[in-house]
């Protein structure tokens, strides 16, 4: 898809760039890119565009980082997202484990109700 629009560095915005705004403007989708990230494509006259977007649940977004890759030798390039989510230290508490001891269970009085 080939979405253009200022949001994400495109001067002239297109039709698909206006639905995907509205896309973006109605769901709980965030945009994670900056206008000083740099390009993911190159075109051969040396010109850059932002062609490869990501887009994350609002919820996790805070903790979600895009990076491009250095020129892999194409015209396009990679972006690695990462989601990193930290507990702080000392926080993190495991819940207790449940078991059920079949031994000690009234299996007569289990027997009579009618399941």
């Amino acid at each position: 898809m080939y979405a253009h629009s200022s949001r994400w560095g495109y001067s002239h915005p297109n039709a698909a760039g206006l639905e995907f705004e509205d896309l973006l403007n109605s769901s709980p989708l965030e945009l994670n890119f900056k206008t000083d990230d740099p390009p993911t494509y190159i075109h051969y006259n040396g010109s850059g565009s932002s062609p490869d977007l990501l887009c994350v649940s609002s919820d996790i977004c805070a903790f979600t980082k895009r990076k491009v890759v250095e020129d892999p030798g194409s015209g396009h390039i990679q972006v690695i997202a990462s989601i990193s989510v930290q507990q702080p230290a000392g926080r993190f508490r495991q819940s207790p484990k449940k078991s059920w001891n079949f031994k000690k269970a009234n299996w007569d009085n289990f027997l009579k109700n009618d399941w």
